[in-house]
């Protein structure tokens, strides 16, 4: 197994300006997948209650499915291989794994931030994000 990769906080940087699309569209491809879901569950429920399926309207959205599930593998490829880690599709939570202070640690953005400027031990997770404003230099 490769070892992993470890990012300075320029290199995760660098590395999220090419991956912020990647992750934007991962994000809007789990709302459409939830939305095309619960459209299937809800003619499954019409036809447990003997109501009319509309069977056409069923294939389709298995390949609307199926569409974005591909397309969400190429947006998550995209993304881990970069060396990043998805934590949270939903709020677009991203970290690149780095040691810090002799301490393994990540990298944390979050969609809708500008640029990284937070880290978290990895032991602690996005509850435990701190500034890198805080970090010694050097």
């Amino acid at each position: 197994m490769a070892a992993e990769r470890q990012f300075t906080l320029e290199e995760a940087r660098t590395a999220l300006r090419s991956i912020r699309s990647a992750v934007e569209a991962l994000r809007d491809v789990q709302r459409e997948l939830r939305a095309v879901k619960a459209e299937v569950n809800a003619l499954n429920r019409r036809h447990l209650n003997n109501g009319v399926v509309a069977e056409a309207r069923t294939r389709t959205l298995r390949l609307e499915q199926r569409r974005l599930g591909e397309e969400a593998r190429t947006h998550v490829g995209a993304i881990t291989g970069a060396g990043a880690e998805i934590k949270g599709i939903d709020d677009g939570l991203i970290d690149f794994p780095t040691t810090i202070e002799g301490v393994p640690a990540y990298w944390c953005w979050r969609a809708g931030e500008d640029e990284i400027e937070w880290w978290h031990p990895r032991s602690t997770g996005f509850a435990g994000r701190r500034p890198v404003t805080d970090l010694s230099p050097g």
